[in-house]
């Protein structure tokens, strides 16, 4: 099972709250020791934030839906394809739905 914040803070023995301003980059108050043991602990467990708490504090879900026509023509199926590449470069998510043609 993977870390959870909670977990980091026991391990480091501080608070969830000064984990979480750790990880968020609000940490101006935190010493740089504190910052240390809990990225230490953070690199060390390979942490990854949960996309969906992550959505829920930010109202972002940093995805875009699209819709196209009809998949199966090479137009639309090349035109999604972009869509996605330049929307993952810029950390976004595509959800594709073909409405074959059905407005």
């Amino acid at each position: 099972m993977a870390i959870t914040i909670k977990d980091i803070a026991k391990k480091a023995g501080v608070s969830i709250t000064t984990v979480s301003k750790i990880i968020n980059k609000k940490d101006d108050d935190i010493s740089d020791k504190t910052r240390e043991k809990v990225m230490k602990i953070i690199d060390d467990y390979n942490y990854v934030p949960s996309a969906l708490a992550t959505s829920l504090v930010t109202k972002k879900t940093n995805t875009i839906g699209l819709l196209v026509p009809d998949i199966s023509n090479a137009f639309f199926a090349e035109l999604a394809r972009g869509v996605e590449d330049g929307a993952n470069c810029e950390g976004y998510n595509v959800i594709l739905c073909n409405t074959d043609d059905n407005p």
